[in-house]
Order: C-alpha cells, then structure tokens, then sequence
C-alpha cells in the first residue's frame, strides 16, 4: 500500500507540487508586465503566454479564466511593490532623511504606496493599478472583478491609521476612512499626473510636508 504523497501545497484552492509555484509566479511576472505595457482592455492571454514562454492551455492550469489571471496579477504586483517598498524605507538613509522609524504610521503608510526609493518612472504596480481603477470605472463586470483587490489595499490603509490613532499618534476626532482615501489617493494622483507628462518631483521633497502633516494629526495637549 502506498504512502500519500507529502510534497503537495495548497495554492489557489487546489493541490500543487512545490516546483510549480515558480511556473505560477513566471505567468504572474508576464501578466503584469503586459498589462502594465498594453491595459485590462487589450492584454491578451496569448501574449501573456508567449512573454511566460508558455501556452494558453498552461494558464487553465491555474486561473479558470482572464479576469481570474488579472486579479491576481494585479494582487501579486501591489504585494512585490509593498516587499520592495517596505525594505527600501528601513533603510538608514530613509530613516536620516525622514526621521520616522519603520515603525511609524507614515513610514508603514509610504510602503503600501505603488512606487518608491530609486524608481525614477512609473512602475508596473502602479500601472497595472491604474488600469484597474479605470478598468473597473468604465466596466461593470470589471468592477466587480476588481474591487474585492481595491478594497483589500484601501482596508490596509484604514488598519495603519487606525492603530496609530489607537497608540495616540493620530487625534482619535479624525475620520480614519477619509484619512485612508487620502493617502491611498495620493500616490495614484501623483502617477496619473506623471503619465500625463507633469514633471516628477524628488520624493525626498515630500518629507517637510509630511512632517508637519504629522504634527498637525497628532491628539490636542
């Protein structure tokens, strides 16, 4: 009598062999990328397949369709961009420049942002985003796909400032729902200026404003 096979993990809501994950996280990687470079509306899955060095009937392995793949890519990147943004703020440049621990509600506000440290254009997280706000704007399936991810982002919004109202850093009087559209606003507003051809501005530019945004916030003495 054979033994069960141990090396299995549950990815998706259905049972894979480990190796498989880097097959899942390549066709990710080559979702947003196109995505990022042509829109919801005209990324195709057999492109995706070709920049995955794979065929569509591999990508029916793992998403049960296009709006599936989408949203996952679209929660894959906003994650990668959260990684890379999270280790750039802890840096000691960062906190020198900043005078904010990792710890701070600004800081863990800023990694949640889809751009950060050395990126010197728009990225494929906040591009992808993007294209799904309009996406789902212009499209009622679109938005419903879509906006179980939107909402997610903007709850991690609400969750930073809430704790940080319940450690006494924010006035509790504030509304913490208004705090987090605003911040999660913010940076799209930022982008969406970028992409229209608005200059940058270098994002150490930022730090005078947020400091004083900091001090206003916090409880009355």
């Amino acid at each position: 009598m054979s033994s069960e096979p141990t090396n299995i993990v549950r990815i998706d809501g259905k049972d894979r062999r480990p190796w498989s994950v880097a097959s899942r996280e390549n066709l990710l990687r080559a979702a947003i990328a196109e995505i990022a470079e042509r829109g919801y509306e005209h990324a195709r899955l057999v492109d995706i397949a070709a920049r995955a060095d794979m065929t569509v009937g591999a990508i029916y392995n793992w998403f049960d369709n296009r709006s599936v793949l989408f949203k996952a890519a679209l929660e894959f990147a906003l994650q990668l961009q959260h990684d890379k943004n999270t280790d750039y703020l802890a840096t000691d440049k960062v906190r020198a420049a900043t005078g904010f621990q990792p710890s701070h509600w600004l800081i863990m506000i800023a990694a949640l942002s889809p751009r950060q440290g050395d990126d010197t254009e728009p990225t494929e997280a906040q591009l992808i985003l993007l294209e799904a706000l309009r996406s789902a704007w212009r499209d009622e399936d679109s938005k419903k796909d879509l906006q179980v991810q939107v909402v997610s982002l903007l709850t991690q919004y609400e969750g930073i400032i809430v704790q940080a109202m319940d450690d006494g850093l924010i006035d509790k009087s504030l509304d913490p729902v208004l705090i987090a559209r605003l911040f999660m606003a913010f940076p799209i507003g930022l982008t969406s200026l970028s992409l229209a051809g608005a200059p940058d501005i270098e994002p150490t530019a930022y730090i005078p404003l947020l400091t004083l945004l900091n001090e206003a916030m916090q409880p009355k003495k």
